[in-house]
């Protein structure tokens, strides 16, 4: 078996995923228990692996961008989180111990070094609000109101709706019509979240009116049917309506190319299956500031974390 560096060599940053399917079942529920301790007792999560030229991609735990534990190193039959090597349950304890160890020797410092740094985010944000309302004030004069930012995203999921297919499911009804409905919602999300990202990328926007493409140098478009944008706000909504992208792309990419293939209900539910698997990852692992499902499941984030537990009990393992 190849170490975790020659799997995923600089430049091939690993998922979360990835690490499900490199560890033996074991090894890797372990380390789930782990992310779910440090994130319910402490509300620490994993950060984004960093390269290091002697261990390959490496983790760290922290919250806010600060981090309290770093340099967790993957290796083949387990994971070292400073000196301890965990590789089985028996190392365990000893794991939460240092943890809670460290957590408590440095949680006055840990906690000032969260609160200046949100200082510090706060007074560049009163610096970028100033600069954008005499920004606005330039173009105030050719903005029509009703016509401007006027944002229309594809709906989330209705959570009571993805209860109700899993709940008929689990006593053997095939709810057909609602599969569909689920899976239309899902692949939407996907679809609109993948091709705005790839515009906005290059600078483009998708008009919300006719679809057409607005490109341009300033952040004011307007386009040929009415509408108008700031392209700043266009991102801004994009982001708040949280539209999938980002670190579960190729989990969403594949569901799209799927999902247009899928004819039977199974094979429907198998693909919805898969990206509840991806959302119930996300939640557990902290590996990313908001968890995965926020993209596609509309509630509160307490209450979306509540139904993608109680269903992750009734999915078929992976």
């Amino acid at each position: 078996m190849r170490s975790f560096k020659e799997r995923f060599p600089k430049g091939h940053r690993p998922e979360i995923t990835d690490l499900e399917t490199f560890w033996e079942a074991d090894i890797y529920n372990l380390f789930r228990d782990f992310a779910e301790y440090i994130l319910r007792k402490y509300d620490l999560r994993f950060g984004i692996p960093l390269w290091t030229e002697k261990y390959g991609w490496t983790y760290r735990i922290g919250k806010s961008g600060v981090y309290l534990v770093k340099g967790i190193r993957i290796e083949e039959n387990g994971f070292t989180v400073d000196d301890i090597e965990v590789n089985d349950r028996e190392k365990y304890p000893l794991l939460l111990a240092h943890i809670e160890e460290i957590y408590l020797q440095k949680k006055e410092n840990f906690l000032e070094r969260i609160a200046e740094k949100n200082k510090k985010q706060a007074e560049r944000n009163k610096r970028r609000i100033a600069g954008e309302k005499k920004e606005f004030a330039s173009v105030q004069a050719y903005i029509v109101p009703e016509q401007y930012n006027v944002f229309s995203w594809p709906e989330k999921l209705d959570i009571h709706k993805l209860h109700k297919l899993y709940m008929l499911d689990a006593k053997g009804i095939r709810d057909e019509v609602l599969a569909d409905e689920i899976g239309l919602t899902l692949y939407l999300r996907c679809k609109y979240g993948k091709e705005d990202m790839e515009r906005m990328e290059k600078g483009i926007i998708r008009c919300h009116g006719c679809g057409n493409e607005l490109s341009g140098e300033t952040d004011f478009r307007q386009c040929s049917c009415g509408r108008q944008y700031s392209y700043r706000e266009y991102r801004r909504s994009f982001r708040r309506n949280n539209m999938p992208t980002g670190a579960a792309a190729q989990t969403f990419h594949a569901f799209m190319r799927k999902w247009n293939t899928a004819e039977s209900y199974n094979e429907k539910m198998v693909l919805i299956d898969t990206l509840l698997h991806e959302f119930h990852l996300s939640m557990i692992s902290g590996a990313t500031h908001r968890p995965v499902a926020m993209n596609f499941i509309d509630g509160s984030r307490t209450h979306v974390d509540q139904i993608i537990n109680k269903l992750s009990l009734s999915m078929p393992p992976k």
